[in-house]
């Protein structure tokens, strides 16, 4: 004051509590522990969803996002019976609550349909994915032939009852069978027995015979030992096989018997998988080798090698013989009329006597083997370390392109070349035939001789064939005979 004397006020301030929040609302409702995840729809106070077919709804986990400040009951992540309307009760931080309907429907499990094929008249030229389970039943050989093409859908299986149910297609009708990775396309016999049906018999020129993710399975019954059989009358056979599986069959996965056609009958071949199959993955010719590929897989098989039984007469079929898991075993003596390059690494086994041949007629014909010292091409008999156990190569042709170039003969010169008086026994005869002076050539270098029942190599003085840094071992004969 004026005169000095003073006074004390205390100032005392308190803080209101803030509001709580109302907030009580769900903003996700999923079900992220589905594979894929499921979302919700949230509708006002109403949570709905449907789920995939053959979910269960009795088990399910929601994942759920509130309001700040909000909590659910029940809770988040914990596993509830959907199989009724579930309610949800949300309260706010202020205690007031609303309440959540949720209602899930899972998808109905499509009931299958099974068609019965019991003659041509039953197949329709659009088999459709019927549903979950067996689409169509066949229970006899069906024909599809003329110029009839029969379309199969991803999705589709089909099982074959009796051992004498099957396809046969013929003439220029086709078989189109293209599945997915997802929705592969699977014929199967009823009883999921090797043999059990006899399988599909093909002899058609027709394109369309492509064939995608296929699985044939449990074939084999009847004659023809085999998934699938070729087997040529007039014309061409066709087929295109990609991603298809061959398995459980009894015999061959392919079985190729076609006596007239010379070309390939594989248009298409790749990623194909031969497994538990009682024989070889496949029985082929010649020009087939030069379709398989390596990243089929071939060895799973009662027979751990390539049965190739026939030559052929094509001479513009140039042959390229790639490496696979599992060696070529050769039947016969092949009469080769084209230009085959056979890949590093590859294995060809030979039966007792079989071989390869080049008729002196044959000058466009020529062996073209490059192995690597990494990489060698063997050439062997199909049992090991057993000498004189198949004829070799006789080549009169006289194409320069013939080559061998780090490769391994072994256990060859068997028989002589040819019937005529003074033929040989050997490994490899360049040209020199004692029934004619045809003239040899061709290259032989860094390549292992062994277990010849006669010569290593034979050709005559003065033919312009090139040996250079071989090694011979354990021959019948001379190593090198020079006919004069």
């Amino acid at each position: 004051a004026e005169d000095g004397t003073t006074q004390k006020y205390t100032v005392t301030v308190t803080k209101s509590a803030a509001p709580k929040s109302a907030e009580k609302a769900i903003l996700t409702f999923a079900f992220n522990a589905l594979s894929p995840s499921v979302a919700t729809s949230i509708s006002g106070l109403n949570i709905t969803a449907t789920l995939p077919a053959g979910t269960d709804a009795t088990k399910l986990v929601p994942t759920i996002t509130l309001s700040p400040k909000a909590t659910v009951s029940p809770a988040t992540g914990t596993s509830q019976n959907f199989a009724n309307p579930v309610t949800y009760t949300v309260t706010a931080e202020d205690g007031s609550t609303q309440a959540y309907n949720v209602a899930i429907t899972v998808t109905p499990t499509p009931v299958a349909t099974t068609k019965t094929i019991k003659s041509n008249s039953d197949l329709t030229d659009v088999l459709e994915d019927l549903g979950d389970g067996v689409d169509y039943i066949v229970t006899a050989n069906i024909s599809i032939s003329g110029t009839r093409v029969v379309t199969v859908k991803p999705g589709v299986r089909i099982q074959f009852e009796g051992g004498n149910s099957g396809f046969s297609i013929t003439g220029q009708a086709a078989l189109k069978m293209i599945g997915t990775a997802a929705k592969p396309i699977i014929l199967e016999g009823k009883s999921a027995v090797a043999g059990s049906w006899t399988g599909i018999r093909h002899d058609s020129n027709n394109i369309e015979n492509q064939w995608e993710y296929v699985t044939i399975k449990n074939a084999g019954g009847g004659s023809d030992k085999a998934a699938l059989w070729l087997n040529g009358i007039d014309d061409a056979i066709r087929v295109s096989l990609k991603n298809c599986t061959f398995s459980d069959n009894t015999g061959y996965g392919i079985y190729d018997a076609d006596d007239y056609y010379s070309g390939n009958h594989l248009t298409g071949f790749e990623n194909n998988t031969f497994t538990n199959n009682t024989k070889s993955a496949l029985r082929i010719r010649v020009p087939e080798m030069g379709s398989l590929d390596g990243k089929s897989s071939y060895i799973s098989n009662g027979q751990k090698y390539i049965e190739v039984n026939k030559s052929s007469s094509a001479p513009d079929l140039e042959i390229v013989v790639k490496k696979l898991e599992v060696p070529y075993r050769i039947l016969k003596v092949m009469e080769i009329i084209q230009k085959i390059t056979i890949s590093a690494g590859v294995t060809l086994e030979f039966a007792s006597d079989a071989g390869f041949e080049i008729d002196y007629n044959s000058k466009n014909a020529a062996i073209v083997a490059n192995g690597t010292a990494a990489d060698p091409i063997k050439f062997i008999g199909y049992l090991p370390n057993t000498s004189a156990l198949w004829k070799g190569f006789d080549l009169q042709g006289g194409n320069p392109e013939t080559v061998f170039t780090y490769c391994t003969f072994d256990g060859a010169g068997s028989v002589k070349t040819n019937g005529c008086s003074g033929a040989y026994k050997t490994a490899l005869s360049f040209g020199a035939s004692p029934c004619g002076n045809y003239t040899g050539r061709g290259q032989v270098t860094n390549c292992t001789i062994s277990g010849s029942g006669g010569y290593g190599i034979v050709y005559t003085t003065g033919d312009p064939v090139t040996l250079k840094d071989n090694t011979f071992k354990n021959n019948a004969s001379t190593d090198v005979f020079l006919r004069k």
